[in-house]
């Protein structure tokens, strides 16, 4: 669409100005007035309902756990934890049990409440990956993703219009971040245990291989992808989960600590890359 705007906005100075400079120089302004014209609406919208992106979350938080048949314990921790992790007031945190309950009922109208969203944020790419983010992470709070937790995360991503492949490509990353996340837990907890009991064995939570694999995986990229390549994918992901930008995008500041705890893993993930391979 900036293309679009671009090549309109080069015939409308070339035309004005009565030279081929103002053509060029309309590429260079007309995907600068697309922005401007963006932000404009997602500013009116989201201040329109400010909090639309924290109830859907916790309504397909609550659709996610309802859709394995039974709402289990480990469910119903992750949502309140999620609630802890988002520092939500008394207010907040009964809006989001209230969104979480709704998202449970057999009725639940999954394409309209995510139509809404995207209406609000489509021009707000990164926040609507976010979403998808925290989506798939709740979807792995057992280590699995099954069939029709794997149809819901699809439909998000027809409704959101981002490709299939594209969402396989996240699953696979959130994939990498779970076991990740989960190495290190271990190992912290390890270390701590025998500082505890005295039993420290020179135990460093060194890396594995299959550390270095869910590293590549965190960031979208394969084993033997070039330097450039790792560098390129590395600042993408940091630039998208920027807080500052993130906020200016729109994205609720209750939904920060998510996205800082991701681009933490994002930043992990990176420096155990460069340490093995040995670039800086």
């Amino acid at each position: 669409m900036s293309f679009i705007w671009a090549i309109i906005t080069g015939f409308v100075l070339s035309i004005v100005l009565k030279t081929g400079w103002g053509f060029m120089l309309g590429l260079f302004i007309g995907p600068m007035l697309y922005r401007t014209f963006c932000n404009k609406l997602t500013e009116q919208s989201t201040q329109a309902n400010p909090t639309l992106y924290l109830t859907v979350v916790f309504e397909v938080l609550g659709h996610l756990s309802k859709s394995k048949g039974v709402v289990t314990q480990d469910d119903i921790n992750l949502a309140r934890q999620f609630m802890d992790q988002l520092q939500l007031d008394s207010n907040g945190r009964q809006l989001a049990q209230e969104s979480f309950n709704q998202g449970k009922a057999s009725d639940y109208p999954l394409r309209s409440r995510l139509k809404q969203l995207y209406t609000q944020y489509r021009f707000r790419r990164n926040v609507l990956n976010i979403f998808c983010e925290q989506l798939i992470q709740s979807a792995l709070v057992d280590g699995n993703l099954d069939e029709k937790e794997s149809k819901i995360l699809f439909i998000v991503a027809e409704e959101f219009n981002i490709p299939r492949q594209q969402m396989a490509m996240y699953i696979q990353m959130m994939m990498g971040s779970y076991h990740f996340h989960q190495k290190n837990t271990n190992q912290q907890e390890r270390s701590q245990y025998q500082h505890k009991n005295n039993s420290y064995n020179g135990y460093q939570g060194y890396s594995t291989q299959s550390d270095l694999q869910n590293a590549y995986r965190i960031l979208g990229i394969k084993l033997n992808a070039e330097i450039s390549e790792i560098k390129r994918a590395y600042r993408k992901l940091m630039n998208e989960h920027h807080p500052d930008k993130l906020v200016s995008k729109g994205l609720p500041k209750e939904m920060l600590e998510a996205a800082k705890k991701r681009a933490q893993e994002i930043q992990a993930a990176y420096d155990l890359i460069k340490a093995a391979r040995g670039f800086k």
